[in-house]
């Protein structure tokens, strides 16, 4: 009896060890069939999302059939902001135009003037601009991640009757380099509000704000043209704002020149969303170190 006792232990014993082994290669089957799943969905889903971006990219805006046929994935919502930013107006300030983060030595451009109205074919002077004095612009997230500025005003000089460009260079209270104006910063910082959204940048400097002063005197009031910004010495990735000044309506506002379109996709229990800053009519960067370089180009 001792003997049978200890083999129905021993099999018992055993019998337990491999149903553990058995349940546990079981439990991993499941969690690897889940993460597949998963996975799976996560692809559909952002698939689909990207399908709604394109559709509005298109001017495709019917969602009456957004389901996809054959990969369990829908299209649930797709938003566009329209042209940003919107003329306000007379009485009202514009709302700034805020851009996506943007990193180190990224060029972002800024239209003064209005393509679309400039006429065919173009010469000289752009038939609808910016024409105020004074422009307003935001930059920066951080106390420690000290981003300078530099940027470069692109406007058609009537003495001259030839494009011409105008420079800032702007930095943080202590400029690191001797070309670069002191630029006005704090740790406060400087709150601009876009609709119900108040975002919060560290620098600030309004452009043609101090006649007397040869480097920041009154903007062209006549063919501004657009504006190119590059964030300097910063590490990380840093917000940029620009904003109209004045409240006579459209002659004290920038045209509008990007919009933003969310796509959201959804598969299964999965859900994804894409949002896509797009602008319009952007100089690639490269033409800073070409077209818009002091020297002449030669090969």
């Amino acid at each position: 009896m001792s003997e049978r006792g200890q083999t129905i232990i021993i099999l018992i014993l055993i019998m337990t060890v491999s149903l553990a082994i058995g349940l546990s290669i079981v439990q991993k089957s499941l969690i690897d069939v889940s993460t597949s799943t998963k996975l799976e969905q996560t692809s559909r889903a952002f698939s689909a999302a990207e399908a709604g971006i394109e559709k509005a990219l298109n001017n495709d805006t019917d969602l009456q059939n957004p389901t996809f046929t054959g990969i369990g994935a829908q299209i649930t919502n797709i938003t566009d902001s329209g042209s940003l930013p919107p003329i306000p107006p007379p009485g009202d300030k514009q709302y700034a135009l805020e851009f996506p983060p943007v990193s180190k030595e990224e060029v972002t451009q800024v239209w003064l003037a209005d393509l679309d109205l400039v006429g065919t074919p173009f010469s000289g002077v752009p038939s609808n601009y910016y024409i105020q004095p004074t422009l307003d612009v935001y930059w920066g997230n951080s106390t420690t991640d000290k981003a300078a500025l530099e940027l470069t005003l692109i406007y058609w000089d009537n003495t001259n009757s030839k494009y011409a460009t105008k420079k800032w260079y702007l930095d943080q209270p202590v400029p690191r380099d001797s070309s670069f104006k002191q630029a006005t910063c704090g740790a406060s910082g400087y709150p601009v509000t876009t609709g119900s959204v108040t975002n919060t940048y560290t620098c600030k400097v309004t452009l043609g704000s101090s006649p007397s002063d040869p480097y920041n005197q009154a903007l062209p009031t006549t063919g501004a043209m657009l504006i190119r910004a590059r964030l300097l010495y910063n590490n990380g990735s840093q917000p940029l704002a620009v904003q109209a000044t004045g409240t006579c309506g459209k002659d004290c506002s920038l045209p509008p020149q990007a919009r933003i379109i969310t796509s959201t996709g959804v598969s299964g229990d999965t859900q994804r969303k894409i949002q896509v800053f797009q602008r319009f009519k952007e100089v690639p960067p490269y033409f800073d170190y070409a077209i818009f370089s002091i020297g002449e180009i030669s090969k």
